[in-house]
Parts: C-alpha cells; structure tokens; sequence
C-alpha cells in the first residue's frame, strides 16, 4: 500500500487526476471496504477532477474522528472536508477540520507530513482569503512557502509553485506571484499543460505591474502550446490572457484582435464563465478606444451573461463595475459613471481592478468640477498601486490626474504618479526599488498539491530587465552623484519636494518638526527625542504628517499604528490615548487638532495643526 500511494502522489503531481479517479474507481468494484490511504487519495482526485458531489458524498461515507487510522490519512481526510466546507461557506466547521488537521499532525512522526502541512497552510490561507481576513492569510501563505522549500525537489512543486502564485496574486502581492509562476515555467515539460498555465499566470502577473513586452511573450507563449495541445476553451482562455495583457498595455486594438482569435477557437463550445470574461474584456476594450455604441451594445451582453451564471468571484463583480463605469464615462455620461462606481469605490480596496475603477470615479469627478472627489480617489489609486506596484490602464487618458497628484502632500502618491508619468513617456514602469549602488544586487522577495481549486488562471522580471526598464531621468541623476549621496523625498507644508541627501539641511531649514524615516529620528526645536522606548508611534507620526491637510480619522489612526483595528472593542479608548500620546512626543497639546467633516453625519479627524512647521525626510523608494 506504501508503494501504491507513493505512485498516485506522484500522478497527482504530474496533473492526472482523471486516471487516479478511474484507477481507484476500478480497485473499488472489487473490494468491499476502500482501504483510508485510497480513500483519501480518492476524495482528492474527484474535487480536483471537478466532481464535487462524488467528493461530498465520499466524505461523508468516512469516519468524521477516524482513531485508528494513520495520522497523516486523518489529517488529509480533515483537510480536504476543510476545502469542501470553504467551498460551500460554511467557514466554522472548516476552521473546526482545520484544527483537526492540526492535531493529527501533531502526533505524526517526528520529520512526517510535510506534504500534509502544505496542505493544510494553503487551505487555511484560502479559508481567510474568504472571510477577508487579509493579515492571517498573508501569515498562512508564508508558513506555506517555508514549508514548500523543506521538501524534497519533484514534479510536484509545478503544482505548489502554482497554487502559491495563486494566493499570492489574491494578497495583491504581484511580484511575489510572478516569482513562484517562474519557477512552475522553469519546471514544467517546455510544451505541456502545465507550461501554458505558468505562462498564462505569469503573464497576468507581469502585465499588472507594467512588464508588458514580457507579459506579451509569455502570453504569447500560452497561445502557441494551447494551439499545439488544447485546441478549443484553453486555445480561447490563452488569448484572453493575452487581451488582459494588451489591455493593462493600453493597447485596446491589440486586445480586440487577441478576443477574435479567443471567439474563433472557442467555436460553439459553452463556457459560460469564459463567455462572459471575453464578453466584459471586449466591452473595456472598446470603451478604451471611445466606441461607445459598441461598448454599450457589448455591455448588455455581458450583463446578461453574468444574470446566467450562479456565482462569480467578488473581484469578477467589481470588474464587471468598473467595464460598467468606463462605458458610461465612454459615453459622455460622467455624472451616471460616477453614481455607478462610488459606492464600490472602496471595496476590494488592494485589488488591481478597484486602482481602475477609482481612475474612471477621478477623471469623471474632474470633467463635473468636483475636485475634491478626484482627489481623493486619484490618491487612493495611487496609494494601492504604490503598496502593490501596480500599474495601471488609460494612463493616457488619466496624465492629467497624475500631473496633479504631483502636488500631493503625500510622498507616496508623488512617488506613484512619477512612475504614471514616466510609463506615459516610456512606455514600461520603472522598478520600485533599484538595485543599491554600492551593495551586491538584492534577492527577489520571498513571497500541487494544490489544495483548493485555483482560479483558471490569473519570468519574474530579471534584475538586469528591471535595472534596464529604471526611469531615465531617476537612473541619470544616481549616475551622477558620488556614492555618498542618494535621493530623498522631504515634505513640508508647501509639498513633496526631491532633492539630494546632502541638501537635506536646506530642505528643512525653519522647520520646527522634522522626522527622518531613514535614521529613524525625530527632532523637535532642534532637539532629538528618542524613539526608542514608542518606536509604535513613528509610523503614526509619519501618517499625521503625510496627511497634514486633511487629517486621519479614526479608523486611519489604529491602522498607522498597527495592533488592534476599528473592530476592537476598544478602539475609541485606544484613539484617545494614541493622539494624547502623540501630543505628549511633540510636547505641545495644541500641536493635534480635532476636526469635524462637514454634514451631520461627518467624522471626527485629527490633524496637524497649521502652525507647525514640519518636514518629513523619507527615501525616494521603498519597499
């Protein structure tokens, strides 16, 4: 029985499902009782085969607290009712299988199930993924990824490459997903199944933060395998990948002729979902080149497509807001645009689709004169495409939305439109982060058995294309300063302004306030005050400062000094103290205003008062 699950471990790495099902199916008519290791193995191949009633029914055909079986069996069989209770909702009773999985573990030879653990850390991080519990699923996925690299090499970690790239592009954390999709490229058979998948998700991945030429290549590359070995849905599922990518590219004509060829190779098949992805990428698409009968007419169809599906993602929801947004904007209709995509404005909030949706609300908002409301909505795009690397679509049509966000009070923002503006002039997004000048190049950050059913689909860049695609004018002024400079943002109540470490002094003469992000340092009339012993107010500190003009609420105050959230019971309590806190630092009570929104139902905030004088030093780029 050893040898006989090692060998279906093996199948079901090698993506074979189908034939595990058929195989066990065939030992079970013979025997009378299926033995817990076939069993388990069994329950696997039919959710992973699509066959998920089968899956229920066999899991509730087995023991629910199997004592005599092996641990590792116990915990499969927990961890895979743990996936079924996701996918059907029901979060308690799958953290209760989880936490049974947990126990079996426990009691597992010493260096045992570590395939197991994968598992079981995958499932979890997909089980807080949907109760949107963001932190812990970052947690579980990076339990995941340590336990990925303790195991043995094998074809396997095609599949756990791919399902980590999966969690991570749900976490909005793109690089990291390119990363693990280039490994499960780089292990894959050159002309097979699994190539064209990594292809396809990797070219997603780069395509969201601005690689587009080798997001093209890959997705090109998806398109030439599926023709070869999966003619039909893959064939089209291939070229919407690559219409995504032109899409992101900004280039909508690209991406009508890549949904054509997705159309043709799909011929008469149904694919519901499919029909209706092609459908709402056609309708952006046209709506991006101003065709805006067509956009409305291709519209409709989409919304009919979606009324006859059962369900879909919530991100696929807020995509389908965001097409609807920009073919109303399409077609003159910004007031009717901006009443559709506000009250999603702030949904879904690190999702790539929400940075475009909040685009559309900006230009709509600037075209009625309400300035306030593209402001706003300009800098929470560009605060997630900032946090994630994102880059964003219509960067065209947004150049002057990003000219103005130049006036930011906020570095971040300055930081982002920049990089907007450099991708206008440019054509690629400079990197994040460029290589130090005087230390050896940094790794790449660390981010199946694949546990739950991935989505259908979704080389990381290289140093060297990365250091190639660096803005000119940013990598031309490094060049020429001397190794001991470097460029700083410092931000004063005048702005964000750029200048060289060395000009610092200069930057912030008259300022009565400085905090220096870089040697962690802050000085009040000239004087340090040590942070040491409330190191959990600089990120605070560094937040009122950032938004001296208009304050933090609440809610924006626990979240910039971490800990407990607005949900805790608590959290009032912890506001009081955190600013009395903050005034005690500056040593002025007067320093931190309290503020009212407008309207009977505004907030309360909490601002710099206008009479200081601030500045705030931070480092051009961060991580």
């Amino acid at each position: 029985m050893h040898a006989v699950t090692q060998l279906l471990d093996r199948l079901a790495a090698a993506d074979e499902a189908q034939y595990m099902v058929t195989w066990t199916e065939q030992l079970l008519s013979g025997r009378s009782r299926l033995d817990p290791a076939l069993a388990v193995r069994l329950l696997r191949a039919y959710r992973e085969t699509g066959r998920v009633d089968k899956a229920r029914d066999l899991a509730a055909s087995l023991p629910s607290s199997p004592s005599t079986w092996n641990p590792l069996d116990t915990a499969r069989l927990a961890i895979e009712r743990a996936i079924l209770c996701t996918i059907d909702g029901r979060s308690d009773h799958a953290e209760a299988e989880l936490r049974q999985a947990s126990r079996a573990l426990a009691v597992a030879p010493r260096g045992a199930g570590l395939r197991e653990q994968l598992d079981m850390h995958l499932t979890s991080a997909q089980l807080e993924l949907r109760l949107n519990r963001v932190q812990p699923a970052q947690a579980a996925l990076r339990l995941a990824e340590h336990v990925a690299e303790r195991l043995e090499d094998g074809a396997w970690r095609v599949a756990v490459s791919m399902s980590l790239g999966h969690l991570a592009m749900r976490l909005a954390d793109p690089r990291t997903a390119g990363k693990h999709y280039g490994v499960a490229l780089q292990r894959s058979p050159a002309r097979g199944l699994a190539a064209m998948r990594a292809h396809g998700n990797l070219a997603i991945a780069l395509g969201s933060i601005g690689q587009f030429d080798d997001a093209r290549a890959s997705a090109e590359g998806a398109c030439q395998i599926a023709a070869e070995i999966a003619a039909g849905w893959r064939h089209a599922d291939a070229y919407d990948v690559l219409a995504i990518v032109e899409i992101a590219a900004d280039k909508p004509l690209a991406a009508l002729q890549a949904l054509d060829d997705a159309h043709a190779a799909l011929g008469d098949l149904e694919q519901p979902t499919l029909r209706y992805q092609l459908a709402g990428h056609r309708t952006m698409a046209l709506a991006m080149l101003g065709r805006a009968q067509a956009a409305k007419q291709w519209l409709a169809r989409t919304d009919k497509l979606r009324s006859d599906l059962f369900q879909v993602d919530a991100i696929d929801d807020q995509d389908l807001v965001a097409t609807r947004a920009r073919t109303l904007e399409a077609c003159g209709s910004p007031r009717e645009a901006l009443d559709t995509a506000m009250p999603h404005a702030e949904r879904l909030p690190d999702a790539f689709v929400t940075g475009s949706l909040n685009l559309v609300i900006a230009r709509c908002a600037a075209a009625l004169g309400e300035n306030e409301v593209a402001r706003v909505a300009t800098e929470r795009a560009a605060l997630s495409g900032d946090r994630h690397g994102w880059v964003f679509p219509d960067r065209q049509a947004s150049a002057t939305l990003w000219h103005g966000a130049l006036k930011s009070g906020d570095s971040r923002v300055v930081r982002y439109a920049e990089k907007m503006i450099a991708v206008i002039a440019t054509g690629m997004a400079p990197p994040s982060i460029p290589a130090p000048r005087s230390a050896s190049v940094p790794p790449p950050s660390r981010g199946s058995f694949p546990s739950v059913p991935p989505p259908s689909r979704v080389s990381m860049p290289t140093m060297t294309s990365l250091s190639a695609s660096l803005g000119a004018d940013d990598s031309s002024e490094l060049e020429r300063m001397p190794d001991s400079e470097s460029l700083i943002y410092v931000t004063t109540p005048q702005g964000v302004t750029r200048v060289r470490s060395t000009e610092m002094n200069a930057a912030t003469e008259g300022a009565t306030l400085i905090v220096d992000t870089i040697a962690h340092q802050l000085r009040i009339e000239g004087r340090e005050v040590s942070l040491e012993r409330r190191r959990a107010l600089e990120p605070l500190v560094v937040q009122l400062l950032r938004r001296a003009r208009e304050g933090l609420s609440a809610e924006e105050i626990l979240r910039a000094a971490g800990g407990p959230g607005p949900e805790s019971a608590d959290a009032e309590h912890r506001v009081r103290v955190l600013i009395s806190r903050v005034r005690d630092l500056l040593g002025d009570p007067a320093a931190i205003e309290r503020v009212r929104d407008a309207g009977e139902h505004g907030r309360t905030r909490y601002r710099l008062s206008p009479a200081v004088r601030f500045a705030l030093v931070e480092p051009l780029y961060t991580s």
